[in-house]
């Protein structure tokens, strides 16, 4: 009998492994498909989404510069606390180089969100995260109007609208 527990042991302890390296292929098939040219990114134009045009029935294909000035001021963690970030009429949040406001963290997709004016209003939206995004500490599951004061959490970092 325990030849046989040995043989039920030496199975499962194969079947571990082979899990191990289905799941690490996985993990780089997934990867490379979301790995994204930096050029692509800092010329990206994000095209308005069905989500969007729910919450904008009339908005262009275009965004338009209205002229609104913002930032967003880092509240935490405490070590980027101030930094202000200048948003343009339409700035992507994430860890690739050419996003507009690039956050160095694991949590961060490479093109995690996006932040945009239209008719004089700043709206958020996540553009299918990984981790999503929260928007005053509530997930934001569709584009979402932004007041002064509002706070858009990415991963640990906890931004403020100025």
């Amino acid at each position: 009998m325990s030849d046989q527990l040995l043989d039920i042991f030496r199975i499962c302890l194969l079947a571990l492994v082979y899990l191990t390296f289905f799941r690490v292929i996985r993990a780089v098939v997934v990867e490379l498909r979301a790995e994204v040219p930096t050029a692509a990114v800092a010329n990206a134009h994000v095209p308005i989404s069905a989500s969007v045009r729910e919450v904008l029935p009339n908005a262009p294909s275009a965004l338009v510069d209205v002229g609104a000035v913002a930032a967003f001021v880092v509240v935490a963690p405490a070590v980027s606390s101030g930094t202000r970030f200048v948003l343009e009429p339409e700035t992507t949040i994430g860890r690739a180089a050419g996003c507009g406001v690039v956050i160095d963290d694991a949590r961060v997709s490479k093109l995690h969100t996006r932040v945009f004016n239209f008719g004089g209003v700043w709206y958020v939206e996540d553009l299918g995260s990984t981790n999503g995004t929260l928007v005053d500490g509530e997930p934001l599951d569709a584009p979402r109007p932004l007041a002064v004061g509002m706070r858009v959490q990415v991963g640990d970092v906890v931004m403020e609208l100025a």
